[in-house]
């Protein structure tokens, strides 16, 4: 059974602790993370990540209500996988898996 909270009823660190921690620890190498960081956008909370010249923006809580931590922390997972795929210092790697 999946995490069945929203993430309207979690804390940033709750979600950093539940889905962008374990992603960043399994997508990135250790040191390869120049700088990484929440940041309020208009609507969303991002979680900016620099790596050398690239920049990823994966979003951790969208704007509204009704998504489930599950769906957003796996739409995190794949969008953050895609990013470093399509990026210059890991072009073409699918790392994650």
């Amino acid at each position: 059974m999946g995490d069945e909270r929203y993430v309207e009823n979690c804390t940033d660190k709750e979600l950093l602790e539940t889905f962008v921690k374990p992603t960043i620890e399994r997508i990135f190498k250790p040191g390869e993370i120049d700088d990484a960081r929440l940041v309020r956008s208009d609507r969303d909370l991002i979680y900016r990540i620099t790596v050398g010249g690239d920049v990823f923006y994966p979003i951790v809580r969208p704007h509204g209500n009704g998504f489930s931590v599950e769906s957003v922390g796996q739409q995190f997972f794949d969008d953050v996988q895609d990013d470093v795929a399509e990026s210059y210092f890991a072009w073409g790697e699918l790392r994650g898996e």
